[in-house]
């Protein structure tokens, strides 16, 4: 009778470690395929934060050059008018 419940346990013992082994893979594999989407995600945020960066750099340039374009216009139109103050078309 005591082999018989000894061997129950024994068996009960190897079938909650088979199942605490296949729960902990689970978890495992779980994890591993969250820290890829987790790495590429992270990739494509960097990918657009240097995007944003270009087109930040592109929107500084266009800006730098129309203040340009304006100061020579005012400098045309001032020197065009003389006194007066009006606009020559």
């Amino acid at each position: 009778m005591n082999d018989k419940i000894i061997s129950m346990l024994v068996g009960i013992l190897i079938m909650l470690g088979g199942w605490t082994l296949a729960k902990t893979f689970g978890l495992s594999t779980n994890q591993a395929v969250q820290m890829d989407k987790v790495a590429k995600l992270e990739r494509h945020v960097e990918k657009l934060q240097d995007k944003m960066d270009n087109m930040m750099d592109a929107d500084e340039e266009i800006q730098r050059q129309h203040k340009k374009l304006f100061e020579v216009l005012e400098e045309n139109n001032n020197s065009n008018t003389g006194s007066t103050g009006t606009y020559n078309y």
